[in-house]
């Protein structure tokens, strides 16, 4: 069935039509060396609310704690801490973030220690009177379950970090800096086409001074290739931080190649000889989902990564060898640790109506998902022209 529709459905045109509430097990006891914030932000992506609540607290970045970081083109609620002994909550308050609640706590958050997410987004450029065909199409991924895809802000600016990622993890250094710096992978903005061609040329001082001022690890790339620096001694001074979504990203889409080949085979809701399982039998309880409670995994490659067995297995190395690397390589000092991640994970909560507003009609959906997972695979499977 296909929808029909004038223009391309759209998301986030504010950040008031994307709302996402963090679901957690957490509750401040009251009492301790950390400030605990209920903390709502709108459109304000999550590093830059961290250096601003460190600042107003005069305290170190790693002295705020959170469980997950949240969409920027948002409006998006969540728990945070600070290790401090300062109670003045407001000194944070501004138009993109508001104190909800204040409380002390013996401990911080840690990374991860959330259950999921709540969604509430409402889809423009859709006629409203689809809600009916969106409501079967999202009750029949709560049943199914969700693929489990990365999505493409997974893959960062341009898209580029998975092939950032493989060039680093090959010690290709060269060919990540002409990806990174250069004109090589996917397509740029127009206006970065003369720093780029610069770099291209061994103008590095210029192209240093043409980056934004803002675009600190670029320009500092350059300069140190500027002053002799090899393409391994630039890298290295790469912020690790950097260099983790550039190798996260390769992982990703890797995954993704795994997750689409059993999806066209039909094979993704089903246990195989050889797979590594995944339950879901307590997050489907925490998000009042129905759904598969033990699912396939994939493979989020590295050293550690338990591997599947027989031809799962098999399958899985083809993929990580279509990618460039080796079973040596993955497993070298240094590589990634490696995970795997369920094909398949459970939709809670849905949720489906259509209305008006100031900004004209629209289909809102809301769902639940564990932490991971994409709500825009949700949006995707809704609207896309060959779902069902």
């Amino acid at each position: 069935m296909v929808l029909r529709r004038a223009s391309a459905p759209s998301i986030r045109e504010r950040p008031e039509d994307f709302l996402v509430e963090e679901l957690t097990l957490f509750e401040p006891s009251g009492d301790g060396d950390h400030l605990a914030l209920l903390i709502q932000k709108r459109g304000l992506d999550h590093q830059r609310m961290v250096r601003r609540v460190a600042k107003a607290f005069g305290v170190s970045q790693s002295a705020v704690g959170w469980a997950g970081m949240k969409d920027r083109h948002a409006v998006t609620l969540q728990w945070i801490t600070i290790k401090c002994k300062d109670d003045r909550s407001a000194a944070i308050d501004a138009d993109d973030l508001r104190v909800v609640r204040a409380t002390r706590h013996a401990r911080g958050l840690r990374l991860g220690q959330l259950t999921g997410n709540r969604f509430i987004i409402r889809i423009r450029q859709l006629d409203p009177t689809a809600a009916p065909r969106l409501m079967q199409r999202l009750t029949a991924l709560a049943r199914s379950g969700l693929p489990n895809r990365f999505m493409s802000q997974r893959f960062g600016y341009r898209g580029a970090n998975q092939l950032l990622g493989g060039r680093l993890l090959r010690k290709d250094w060269s060919g990540a800096l002409r990806c990174w710096l250069g004109t090589e992978g996917p397509e740029w903005p127009e206006a970065e086409t003369p720093r780029r061609a610069q770099f291209n040329r061994g103008e590095f001082n210029a192209a240093a001074s043409a980056w934004p001022v803002s675009w600190k690890a670029e320009r500092q790339a350059l300069r140190q290739l500027a002053e002799g620096g090899s393409p391994d001694q630039v890298l290295a001074e790469v912020p690790r931080s950097m260099k983790r979504l550039w190798t996260d990203a390769f992982q990703s889409a890797i995954f993704n190649d795994v997750l689409d080949r059993r999806a066209a085979e039909g094979t993704i809701a089903s246990l195989a000889d050889g797979d590594v399982s995944w339950s879901h039998e307590r997050l489907l309880s925490e998000i009042d989902a129905a759904g598969p409670s033990e699912v396939p995994t994939g493979p989020l490659w590295g050293r550690r990564m338990r591997r599947a067995a027989g031809g799962v297995d098999h399958a899985e190395v083809q993929a990580l060898r279509a990618a460039g690397l080796s079973l040596d390589m993955i497993g070298a000092p240094g590589m990634p640790r490696g995970n795997r991640r369920p094909l398949l994970v459970p939709v809670g909560a849905p949720r489906c109506e259509s209305g008006f507003d100031d900004h004209g009609g629209y289909v809102e959906v809301g769902f639940e998902l564990g932490k991971g997972s994409y709500a825009t695979a949700v949006v995707d499977a809704l609207i896309r022209p060959d779902a069902t």
